[in-house]
């Protein structure tokens, strides 16, 4: 795990403290996931009482928020960054309701084991977590660290960038003549193949949503360039990001895509 990455976040953890933008300066996309998270955990077939393991949870604000909506579910937030769990645990003093069924903890992605047990949790959910890991390799392991906590017959729900959208975003902000957004130094966004082959040994995908491409499609492009034309700043706090969020879905024009994927019952443990 590089120490680099984790500074940025333990940089980001003392910025924001528990600002909504501690994990992402676009707060609206981070509600827009939330929502569409409580949505699909809603349709799946899991018990009333479920343990869900939060994987890269930052500052416990989405773990919280999707708390609130499965009062029989239980939770565990866990992030490599000390700062982050730090102001996940001082969110969660402010909602005593949920102190006996959510709870945070430092842990590293590549090393859940740490957590004890194996086979445990009924759902496993990571939201731009794994784009955090500086290769494929360790994109690899850390699916295979989340296969071996997740139950037979259980369900990992992953939120995670993927080229193929954010290289259709881009050619949409050329024809308009706006320059394409790189990818930021500490991401590495995954090849949908890639991703598939990653999670195959545990994992069966039942679906890959594009949850967020009406949403960039009308901020990164639209919203862009207006603000290019009129020599403004994009700003994340513009209606526009409170209005994309309730588009309904259409094209592939952003890097976010949603996976649900299921465990295989066969036993696939080293």
């Amino acid at each position: 795990m590089s120490e680099r990455i984790r500074q940025y976040w333990e940089d980001r953890a003392k910025t924001y403290g528990t600002q909504p933008a501690a994990t992402t300066d676009d707060v609206y996309l981070r509600a827009l996931e939330i929502e569409t998270l409580i949505q699909k955990l809603s349709g799946l077939e899991v018990p009333a009482d479920s343990s869900v393991l939060d994987v890269g949870c930052g500052d416990g604000y989405s773990t919280l928020g999707i708390a609130r909506h499965f009062p029989g579910f239980t939770f565990l937030g866990v992030d490599y960054s000390q700062g982050m769990i730090e102001n996940a645990v001082g969110r969660l003093k402010t909602e005593p309701e949920l102190r006996g069924r959510v709870s945070f903890k430092i842990a590293d992605v590549l090393n859940l084991s740490e957590l004890g047990g194996v086979g445990f949790y009924d759902v496993v959910v990571t939201d731009r977590c794994l784009i955090n890991l500086e290769s494929l390799a360790c994109q690899s392991a850390a699916i295979a660290q989340i296969g071996m906590r997740t139950k037979p017959g259980g369900f990992y729900v992953a939120i995670e960038n993927f080229l193929e959208g954010h290289e259709n975003m881009n050619k949409a902000r050329l024809a308009v003549g706006l320059p394409e957004i790189p990818v930021r130094w500490h991401n590495l966004y995954f090849r949908e193949t890639e991703f598939i082959q990653s999670a195959e040994r545990f994992f069966e995908v039942i679906e890959l949503t594009d949850l967020a491409s009406s949403y960039y499609f009308a901020t990164r492009v639209v919203y862009s360039k207006m603000c290019q034309m009129r020599g403004e700043k994009p700003d994340y706090q513009h209606d526009i990001h409170k209005l994309a969020v309730n588009l309904p879905p259409f094209g592939q024009f952003s890097p976010i895509r949603m996976a649900i994927l299921h465990r295989k019952t066969t036993n696939q443990d080293p």
